[in-house]
């Protein structure tokens, strides 16, 4: 049984599509894979909180370099913040905050999702809509 902690409900919000392209490399897609412990659809889903997110001891911090040698020059990301989640109370996530160095850098309000589901379809979610992301308690996926 998954224990559920921390509440990261918020509205989905359009993305860059950076995701869905960087994850068409099949060796990152495998790495993504491994890192979340499942297989994870292309792209992530935007959603942005009612407030900036306080990150405890469920987050975990990943070096672009970790991703792959190149990952920083290809994603204008340094490094993320991860962390274990349930979607909808029915779907395995792994929710992120980038670490943006260059431009205005990653709202503190807002997570990414990356999920074993294509959620939009799936859910029948829209841009504006309300959905509700869970951390898990621990560090397992």
């Amino acid at each position: 049984m998954v224990t559920l902690g921390l509440d990261l409900t918020g509205t989905v919000e359009p993305g860059r599509g950076l995701g869905t392209e960087l994850m068409r490399d099949s060796h990152v897609a495998a790495r993504f894979d491994e890192i979340a412990g499942f297989p994870l659809v292309p792209g992530t889903l935007n959603v942005r909180l009612p407030r900036p997110v306080m990150r405890d001891q469920r987050w975990r911090y990943l070096s672009a370099e970790e991703i792959a040698p190149d990952w920083s020059e290809r994603s204008g990301q340094s490094g993320y913040f991860l962390a274990a989640a349930v979607v909808e109370r029915a779907h395995r996530a792994l929710v992120f905050q980038a670490i943006e160095p260059e431009g205005p850098g990653y709202p503190p309000d807002q997570i990414e999702v990356l999920s074993d589901t294509h959620l939009r379809t799936t859910l029948g979610l829209a841009d504006g809509n309300a959905i509700t992301v869970m951390l898990r308690d621990g560090r397992g996926s």
